[in-house]
């Protein structure tokens, strides 16, 4: 996806324009042609006759805002067509035109008070037209979010595009081909013209797809399940004695609260509308916050002393939105902090957080007060201990670039790229080091050193053969003292030093069973809070005192899950077809007799992995009575580099062998009833559950993908990964190249074996998804209903690739249940009682 960057040409709000006629002139010869022949117009029920060099064109735009202008130019620079006036949803338009190259190259939003254009010039918003066919280049798609920022890139949606040519152009389509002309081939507009060759059903009547049917009583309802956690972060200030805390209500109201922990109690400081953003403690008694309400708006709270029972706090907005650049923990009363002045250029400055009103932010920085010089297109800044700004991001020509210097003098450290050489995490207290991440030259990803002046590694901090470092713990003066990874599934945090060493075994043993993490910690580290989950256990935080011994309960992070009790998981130690070791995890459900199944693929399919924290979807299913199988097969994240890369390129392939692998080993060890099972993912974990059905007839009983992959191709043209070089390289290099190896990648996807593919199918998509494009499921629904067997399907308007928001969860996993009923039956459910003993912790001993 692009992120486009406004260049202006007249007046900005709140300055005073000398030549507003100019403007106006200028606004209209945009809304103009340079040469109207050059591609014309074709009415709806028109017939045109094109010259031997002709073809048609299809020019579609889907903009979620009204948009004034956009310019298709021809290869030599030539305007060809200048769109006008495009109001929100998708706009069709078609044209004839010469056969040849041209380009989507300029979007203009126009106001009384504002003009912003929009350069398009990358290789994704190219395209060729052919001789006497009609093509079509995909969807230009807009999501403005303001009048300067706007997200574009090109989709491949050719079946809405086939549907209304059928509707309004139906003397064209059937006697001309009709092709895509993107970047990759696309075989779906002749394999669906063949598929709907004599068929006289609307396209309308070809969209729909089945209710799921309403579960019967359930155990524990998907609306409960998947209540936003009350708490969404917190803090523990320097000497260990306050804890801030952002938690929502159930109406979704925030609020932030002070928690005294030496005298246990509780105060309400803020309560607001607006989502908490971050939590940070400046000193000992100045607490800084930021939410989301418009942009990111910082709040000031000062606490002063206890009576015994509360503390007064003195509340103060600091004016504007921007971002904390740095606390400046050694300069009392300041903080840097930068946003965009009144003429949109980024400006960093220092911020005094004195006096008793609200504090100015940039607005009143002047030019000449800014720290940030010496770099160009900036878009974030980090400072060292000191203060002094050392590094920075930069959008520069398309692409994120890290600089590296001082006083002004910076200079290019890397481009962010698909697979960077080095990922940083931290920078050092002088700010002459990079801590971060790489797996160049190495069998797993490491922690390391990284010096940004000679763009080198200089050392290995921590390295564990054969597993990928998930995350690093730094002290106060960012100096990496731990690293975390996962083993099994299993969180571990291995410290570097003695005394960290015995506290994680006083953790592990005050808490056994579970996953413990120390997630903030006093100055002196004699207070901390700890992470507890299990998979078993919804999270709870803890105060943990460390010269006392003793741990308490500071909250439930979901407390209407905190009483109930929850299925176990298993650890499956499984080899592959091919000896490869693969992790598997098998949540049983309490109860006599055989267990249902659901075998649960993850996403990715690369990269990502199965963990032992606590999992809702899961234990959502196995309240029902199900057991669920999860595999981290080839290609998950942990394992190392040869793990992860031998997924490449085994999409439906060597990774359902290895789920394979690992649903008949559960088989042999564990009470399952292989005769009643079924397959669900989302994402790659959709496209999982779609492939399995085809390999296995008869072995599933029904399928559920959610925002899946049905056609592998169709990642290459409709996708966020698509839609730059950097992110096609690396679909190519983990999926293979369309171009080269079409055959095998139809052969894997299900959208071209729709007629085996005959087992009750569920759908679950948001038709804003740009990972994997609704296209992908319109499709599928098109074909199948070609043969007569409509899925169930659920599609929810302006939701993306996570169903994030409880209300489109609720809906899903409710009509999951219900479907997963259907077919598997509606099991006993294990008793809701309160939770086990072994979630309270064990006293924290010495030694």
């Amino acid at each position: 996806m692009r992120l486009a960057t406004w260049r202006a040409f007249a007046c900005l709000r709140g300055e005073v324009c000398a030549a507003g006629m100019a403007m106006l002139l200028c606004v209209f010869a945009s809304m103009v042609p340079m040469d109207a022949a050059a591609m014309r117009r074709i009415d709806p029920g028109e017939d045109p006759k094109l010259a031997p060099d002709e073809g048609l064109v299809v020019l579609s735009v889907d903009a979620n805002a009204p948009v004034s202008s956009i310019h298709v130019k021809r290869a030599d620079g030539g305007t060809a067509e200048v769109l006008n006036y495009i109001g929100p949803g998708r706009d069709s338009r078609l044209y004839a035109t010469r056969a040849g190259d041209y380009r989507w190259a300029q979007v203009n939003l126009t106001a009384w008070w504002y003009r912003s254009r929009f350069e398009l010039d990358e290789a994704e918003f190219r395209f060729t037209v052919a001789p006497g066919k009609i093509t079509y280049p995909g969807d230009l798609v807009l999501r403005l979010d303001s009048m300067t920022s706007a997200r574009m890139h090109v989709a491949n949606r050719s079946l809405p595009i086939i549907d209304w040519l059928e509707k309004d152009h139906g003397a064209l389509y059937p006697r001309l081909s009709f092709g895509y002309a993107g970047q990759y081939p696309d075989p779906f507009p002749e394999f669906y013209r063949a598929a709907r060759t004599g068929r006289v059903e609307p396209a309308e009547k070809l969209n729909e797809g089945r209710e799921p049917p309403k579960p019967g009583a359930l155990a524990l309802t998907a609306e409960v399940m998947w209540k936003p956690n009350r708490v969404a972060d917190f803090a523990l200030n320097g000497p260990g004695d306050l804890l801030a805390e952002a938690v929502r209500d159930d109406k979704g109201t925030w609020g932030l609260d002070l928690v005294d922990l030496k005298l246990g109690r509780s105060q309400r400081v803020l309560t607001t509308k607006n989502e908490f953003d971050s939590l940070r403690w400046k000193d000992a008694r100045t607490l800084i916050t930021s939410n989301g309400s418009a942009g990111t708006s910082y709040h000031v709270f000062d606490v002063g002393p206890s009576d015994g029972t509360t503390r007064p706090v003195r509340h103060r907005p600091i004016n504007g939105s921007g971002r904390v650049v740095d606390l400046l923990p050694d300069e009392p009363g300041v903080i840097l902090f930068e946003g965009f002045d009144s003429r949109g250029e980024l400006v960093v400055h220092r911020i005094e957080l004195e006096g008793d009103k609200a504090i100015t932010s940039f607005q009143s920085a002047k030019s000449r007060d800014r720290l940030n010089r010496g770099a160009t297109h900036d878009i974030a800044w980090y400072a060292d201990g000191r203060g002094r700004l050392r590094a920075a991001t930069l959008w520069r020509d398309e692409t994120y670039v890290l600089v590296h210097g001082m006083d002004g003098v910076f200079h290019d450290v890397m481009e962010y790229r698909a697979e960077p050489v080095f990922t940083p995490v931290s920078l050092s207290w002088d700010g002459d080091m990079m801590y971060g991440y790489s797996e160049e030259g190495r069998a797993q990803r490491d922690l390391v050193a990284f010096d940004p002046t000679t763009r080198k590694i200089t050392r290995t901090v921590f390295s564990k053969p054969g597993v990928d470092i998930a995350g690093a713990v730094f002290n106060d003066r960012r100096e990496p003292v731990a690293a975390r990874y996962y083993q099994s599934g299993r969180l571990v945090t291995e410290y570097f030093d003695d005394a960290g060493k015995q506290l994680d075994r006083t953790l592990q043993a005050a808490f056994p069973g579970r996953t413990v993490a120390v997630v903030d910690r006093s100055s002196d580290n004699r207070q901390l809070v700890l992470w507890v989950d299990g998979t078993d256990r919804s999270p709870q935080l803890y105060h943990l005192d460390v010269a006392a011994k003793r741990a308490s309960l500071l909250e439930e992070v979901a407390p209407w899950l905190a009483d109930r009790t929850f299925a176990p998981v298993h650890v499956l130690n499984v080899k592959a077809a091919d000896g490869l070791a693969v992790d598997a995890f098998l949540t049983l459900p309490p109860g006599g007799g055989k267990r249902p199944l659901v075998v649960f693929p993850h996403g990715g399919p690369i990269g990502i992995s199965d963990t032992l924290h606590f999992n809702r979807d899961v234990q959502f299913l196995a309240s029902q009575g199900y057991a669920v199988l999860q595999v981290n097969f080839r290609g998950s994240d942990g394992y190392g580099k040869q793990f992860r890369e031998a997924g490449h390129r085994n999409y439906g392939r060597a990774i359902e062998d290895d789920i394979d692998a690992a649903l008949r080993a559960a088989l042999a060890s564990y009470p399952l009833d292989e005769s009643r099972m079924c397959v669900l993912g989302a994402s790659y974990g959709g496209y999982s559950a779609l492939v399995s059905a085809l390999r296995w007839p008869g072995r599933f009983r029904c399928a559920v993908s959610m925002s899946g992959v049905s056609d592998r191709v169709l990642r290459f043209t409709a996708s966020d990964a698509g839609s730059s070089a950097e992110g096609r390289a690396q679909l190519e290099k983990i999926m293979g190249d369309p171009r080269k190896d079409m055959a095998e990648m139809q052969a894997t996807s299900p959208l071209y074996h729709v007629k085996e593919l005959t087992l009750p199918l569920m759908l679950v998509h948001g038709r804003e998804d740009n990972r994997v494009d609704f296209e992908h499921t319109r499709r599928l629904v098109r074909m199948l209903n070609l043969e007569g067997r409509p899925p169930v399907v659920l599609a929810f308007p302006g939701m993306g690739h996570s169903f994030e928001d409880p209300m489109a969860q609720d809906i899903a996993w409710t009509g999951i249940a219900g479907f997963l009923q259907q077919y598997l039956g509606a099991p006993a459910a294990p008793a809701t009682t309160a939770a086990s003993a072994s979630a309270t912790p064990a006293a924290p001993g010495g030694g």
